[in-house]
């Protein structure tokens, strides 16, 4: 017997979902591209005050965040730049009796 699968519209619930994860995700991206604009225009202002240094470490620091948690929740859902990535949840815990570790 063939079964039949519908695909369903989402409801308005899962819209508003929708419509939150991109706001979060535009939120996202603009503060990587404006730490991203800020250390460029640090890194064009060499002979700039003592402070341009301060502001282009703290842009960098920024990037570097900003790659490194998109990178861990990316890990965390898909393969990442095709990467398998090995996760706890691949490796079960041993079942043995309560409150003892098995042998």
């Amino acid at each position: 017997m063939q079964q039949l699968t519908t695909r369903l519209a989402p409801g308005p619930a899962e819209q508003e979902k929708r419509r939150g994860l991109r706001k979060m995700k535009l939120v996202a991206l603009s503060f990587l591209l404006g730490a991203t604009v800020v250390f460029l225009a640090a890194v064009l202002w060499p002979n700039g005050p003592a402070f341009v240094g301060y502001v282009q470490a703290a842009a960098e620091a920024g990037m570097v965040g900003a790659l490194a948690d998109w990178f861990a929740v990316t890990a965390l859902f898909r393969h990442p730049l095709g990467i398998p990535i090995p996760h706890n949840r691949d490796h079960p815990e041993p079942q043995g009796p309560a409150g003892q570790q098995p042998r």
